[in-house]
């Protein structure tokens, strides 16, 4: 059974994007753009909204 805990507003959405770090470790395919946005915000950890998470177009085209 699944249950819906939040509303799923774009507040919501944009919340979750701005705390869900991205897991660089386990997935080869983000190693580049990891190593791009590590220079470009001197971070080891990247979220969701660093990588671009906040752009509308994302979800909605």
């Amino acid at each position: 059974e699944v249950k819906q805990f939040s509303k799923l507003t774009m507040g919501w959405c944009i919340n979750c994007h701005k705390t869900t770090e991205v897991d660089m470790k386990n997935n080869d395919y983000y190693k580049n753009i990891h190593d791009q946005l590590s220079k470009k915000y001197g971070i080891e950890k990247v979220t969701v909204a660093q990588m671009g998470g906040q752009e509308c177009g994302k979800c909605h085209y």
